[in-house]
């Protein structure tokens, strides 16, 4: 089968066309032109759609969601994973990476399971790139909103064991000061897992050894991570300033127009880039539907302002915003639309190591392909070559 978008503005890795068309045939992107198709090509496809001066992009890719529709990821059921992932893909996110809260282990042996059924039913939504791991290696100094029941550190018989289960997990974000973390973040990349520095209360030259046993990326920076103290007089730099000083660290900031006030997001894209800096929903159960104040999640959480928010209202749970809401954000903060999609479709590939599969719009790689509108409403949106939208 072969598709043709066409008549649209072309997003590409660093700047926008005015004009040009995409052909995808049996879900590869073949052709990238910053021009039209003349009639003789269009009159070969399959299908044609005319973006009528739209955008054409790179799907987005969530690094960080916990679920949406109605459902945690990994809890239940196989529906855990399928339907948040039809929700999210609406939105105009083609790829993204489940994220699994502190917990039981017996629990994340269960969404464990649960991925594994799920990946191959799959056929209707974003990709699911991998499981990421969100604690529970955790500082309770830094704990948010994961369940402080849950925490402890590393020890290799309990991780080992879930490890040796799957090859799925993709990402495992931990507090890089516990005991125990170097040789836990060592079996990380041995196996090809990405260590991620999160709700950390390590000072700057703790970070500077954890980047050189593997940790690369900061999970949801300003989001649960250390900052300046002082002792005695004397300034003791965090986990968020190493974010700036670290020079081949990556970061993601939560965009949801809630966690970080507009000059945090103009000081991240000024002084890290777009080209180290992906933005990510951290989304909960609730996204994609409509949740009005006092909407309760669990017995922990409640929606309010448009956020999701500890009961005693202490401090953000999490958001409920869908992919396209984080692009409102950052345009609505000042940053131009072409770094702002860097920031969601190559950058978190790359940091992913996939960006030679996905994540922008050439020739060979998979045809996640999204079409939307100046108010960044989806009109197609493409999964492997599928029409999803």
């Amino acid at each position: 089968m072969r598709t043709i978008i066409y008549n649209g503005k072309l997003i590409l890795k660093d700047t926008i066309s005015e004009q040009g068309h995409v052909e995808i045939t049996d879900g590869v992107i073949t052709n990238v032109s910053q021009h039209n198709p003349d009639k003789d090509l269009l009159s070969q496809a399959d299908n044609i759609i005319d973006a009528k001066g739209m955008y054409i992009s790179p799907g987005f890719i969530d690094l960080h969601t916990h679920g949406g529709g109605g459902y945690d990821f990994g809890v239940n059921s196989t529906d855990s994973y399928i339907v948040p992932c039809e929700i999210h893909a609406r939105h105009g996110t083609t790829s993204l990476y489940p994220t699994i809260s502190s917990a039981t282990f017996e629990t994340m042996e269960e969404a464990v399971v649960l991925y594994k059924e799920a990946k191959y039913i799959n056929h209707s939504g974003a990709t699911m790139r991998g499981l990421h791991f969100e604690g529970p290696y955790f500082s309770p100094a830094q704990k948010g909103a994961q369940s402080e029941e849950h925490l402890r550190t590393p020890k290799p018989f309990e991780y080992l064991k879930i490890l040796n289960m799957t090859d799925d997990i993709k990402r495992w974000s931990s507090a890089c000061e516990l005991d125990g973390m170097q040789q836990f973040t060592y079996e990380l990349k041995k196996r090809g897992i990405l260590p991620s520095i999160g709700h950390c209360d390590a000072t700057y030259e703790e970070v500077k050894q954890a980047r050189k046993w593997g940790f690369s990326l900061i999970t949801h920076l300003y989001s649960c991570c250390s900052t300046i103290t002082r002792d005695k007089g004397y300034r003791i730099l965090g986990v968020t300033e190493a974010a700036y000083l670290i020079e081949d660290m990556d970061v993601e900031i939560i965009c949801d127009g809630h966690h970080l006030p507009d000059g945090l997001i103009q000081m991240v894209y000024r002084f890290i880039g777009p080209d180290r800096t992906a933005i990510i929903t951290d989304c909960l159960s609730y996204a994609g539907l409509d949740a009005p104040d006092g909407t309760l999640l669990g017995d922990r959480f409640v929606v309010e302002g448009g956020v999701a928010k500890l009961l005693d209202r202490s401090a953000f749970a999490g958001s409920i915003a869908t992919f396209d809401m984080l692009i409102r954000t950052a345009l609505k903060a000042g940053l131009p639309l072409k770094d702002i999609i860097k920031m969601s479709s190559i950058t978190p590939a790359r940091i992913m190591g996939i960006d030679k599969q996905t994540g922008s719009l050439e020739k060979g790689k998979q045809a996640d392909v999204i079409v939307f509108d100046k108010d960044i409403n989806m009109h197609a949106v493409f999964v492997k070559g599928k029409r999803v939208l």
